[in-house]
């Protein structure tokens, strides 16, 4: 069998020069190609999410005639707001009571120099408060929230009862985040698109993604009855006297996240 060596060689002659005149002509496309633009554009989300958890404070302060029948009268107070908890449908593992006071006593008589009295005049009279009172401070966990309006209302009808401190909370924190993180990126693709339409370009590639930040979350504000606002850190009140008309009513709650990207797109 003859082979023809010089047809052959021939052949792959013809291929050698294609490829190299092909490889040669890419690259003077893209020499002379005119080069792509880049463009960074800062992305940001922003999710307000609804609280679905609630750690309330109680106090119950009940003053009588004597200490032991104030702290029977207080504890009777406590079961029975327990009872009325339980009741709504809370576990009674997330009620939690503790720090009973000891008997207070006010206006006591101050000391007086009794050289410095004039002969003939009487020491003014003193009649010192010494009303036992027994304070209980019930700390209760709401979770879910939804039976918040009921405890509420449960401890505004004790006349001994009222809410020193009302904190709200999220549960699934992380789950809001990436809806922020979400929004974040759809911003910044948003954008991107809207430059480039202006530009009449087209977007390419995404280059570099930069998280600016962790999602986190706005100072988390809480309304009164009155319409007030103020910082969830506020409302506090003094355990010692606290005032009966300082109850604070729940409405909703919502804490804003926010989270933030820098992405830099192609454009050509």
């Amino acid at each position: 069998m003859y082979i023809d060596f010089k047809k052959i060689f021939f052949v792959l002659g013809l291929l050698a020069i294609g490829i190299g005149i092909g490889i040669t002509g890419t690259k003077l496309v893209e020499f002379y190609q005119i080069p792509k633009q880049t463009v960074s554009v800062v992305g940001t989300g922003e999710i307000d999410a609804t609280t679905d958890q609630a750690t309330i404070s109680i106090q119950i302060k009940t003053n009588s005639t004597t200490y032991e029948k104030a702290q029977e009268e207080n504890k009777k107070d406590v079961e029975k707001l327990k009872s009325e908890l339980t009741k709504l449908g809370i576990p009674e593992s997330r009620i939690t009571t503790s720090s009973y006071s000891q008997p207070i006593i006010r206006n006591i008589l101050p000391s007086v120099d009794y050289m410095g009295v004039p002969e003939g005049k009487m020491m003014p009279s003193y009649n010192p408060d010494t009303t036992p009172t027994v304070t209980t401070n019930v700390t209760l966990i709401l979770d879910p929230i939804k039976n918040i309006e009921k405890v509420y209302d449960v401890v505004s009808k004790n006349s001994n009862a009222q809410i020193t401190n009302s904190y709200y909370s999220l549960k699934n924190r992380k789950t809001w985040e990436s809806k922020a993180k979400e929004e974040a990126l759809k911003d910044a693709r948003n954008q991107i698109e809207v430059a480039a339409k202006i530009n009449h370009l087209k977007v390419g590639k995404l280059l570099t993604l930069e998280d600016d930040n962790s999602p986190k979350p706005y100072p988390l504000p809480m309304k009164a009855l009155n319409g007030q606002t103020t910082d969830i850190q506020d409302q506090s009140f003094s355990p010692e006297e606290p005032d009966q008309t300082d109850n604070v009513y729940y409405s909703e709650q919502t804490v804003k996240i926010t989270s933030s990207y820098t992405a830099t797109y192609e454009l050509y």
